[in-house]
C-alpha cells in the first residue's frame, strides 16, 4: 500500500486546485461528457483509485482536489464512454471509504454561469 506521498507523485498540480494524472487513453483520444465525480474524507484512498483508473486502457484522465471541502476530497474519472462511465459508477456507487455519482455535462451545462 503506497503512502499519500507516493501516491502523489505520480499526479501533478493544475490550475493550483487539482493533482491530474493523464489516463492511458489521453494520447489521441476523446472522453465522454459524463465523468465519475467521487467524495472521500479519505485522501489516501482516494488519490489510489483514481490511480488505478488511471492505468485503465479506457481512462482519459483523474484528478482530485488538493484542498478539502468541509473534509472531504472531490476525485473525477473521465472515460471514453458512456457506458464504461456506467458501469464504473455500477461498481463504485455502492463502495466503501468513496461516494459516487456521475456528472453529464451536456445536461448540466445550461446551467452554469457564462
Amino acid at each position: 500500500m503506497l503512502t499519500l506521498p507516493e501516491l502523489e507523485a505520480h499526479f501533478t498540480p493544475r490550475l493550483g486546485l487539482f493533482m491530474a494524472r493523464d489516463g492511458a487513453a489521453r494520447p489521441g483520444g476523446v472522453c465522454s461528457n459524463k465523468k465519475l465525480c467521487f467524495v472521500s474524507t479519505d485522501k489516501r484512498y482516494l488519490a489510489s483509485l483514481l490511480l488505478e483508473l488511471s492505468k485503465r486502457a479506457d481512462c482519459y484522465v483523474v484528478k482530485y482536489s488538493i484542498t478539502p471541502h468541509y473534509g472531504m476530497h472531490l476525485g473525477r474519472a473521465f472515460m471514453i464512454s458512456d457506458d464504461i462511465v456506467g458501469t464504473l459508477w455500477a461498481h463504485y456507487k455502492a463502495g466503501e471509504n468513496v461516494y459516487c455519482t456521475v456528472q453529464d455535462d451536456d445536461f448540466t451545462e445550461r446551467f452554469r454561469p457564462v
